[in-house]
């Protein structure tokens, strides 16, 4: 239903979830949650007022919300409010926005669900400054996982 995946699609997502290297490197050290539902992990692409944003993915392969199992969908959801809170206490944010991409026309462009949930500060412009993204080194990453795995050992 409503699908866009490829034929022989190589999904990223599905390959962090398994803890693989995908064509950008290995992200397994970015990945500060895993259960047998979800992975969560800080964005390797980056919008550069709001460094450090989070997505959280389905270990099972699912390309949107159109065929969103509902109790998958559910633990998203309610591990997003986890991660807003995390974001508050560890990064200091003034807000935080979550974002969701359906097909190509709603500007997903890879096909695994997948929620951003983004640190926000005050005239960050996040709307505005969609095109002004980079893909950070795993030094630059680091101090944002590392908080986030710190805070999520703690609050186990």
């Amino acid at each position: 239903m409503y699908s866009h995946e490829p034929e022989n699609y190589v999904c990223p997502l599905c390959q962090i979830a398994k803890g693989q290297t995908t064509e950008k490197g290995s992200q397994e050290n970015d990945v500060f949650f895993r259960d047998d539902i979800i992975t969560v992990f800080v964005a390797g692409k980056w919008w550069r007022s709001n460094p450090g944003h989070v997505i959280i993915i389905p270990n099972k392969h699912i390309e949107n919300l159109y065929v969103m199992p509902p109790e998958i969908g559910h633990r998203i959801a309610d591990f997003s409010k986890e991660v807003a809170v995390a974001l508050k206490k560890t990064y200091s944010c003034d807000g935080v926005s979550t974002r969701q991409h359906n097909e190509p026309a709603g500007n997903q462009d890879v096909w695994h669900y997948h929620l951003h949930i983004f640190p926000r500060y005050e005239n960050d412009n996040l709307y505005l400054n969609y095109k002004d993204c980079y893909w950070p080194t795993a030094e630059e990453k680091k101090p944002y996982s590392d908080k986030l795995k710190t805070y999520f050992a703690r609050n186990a």
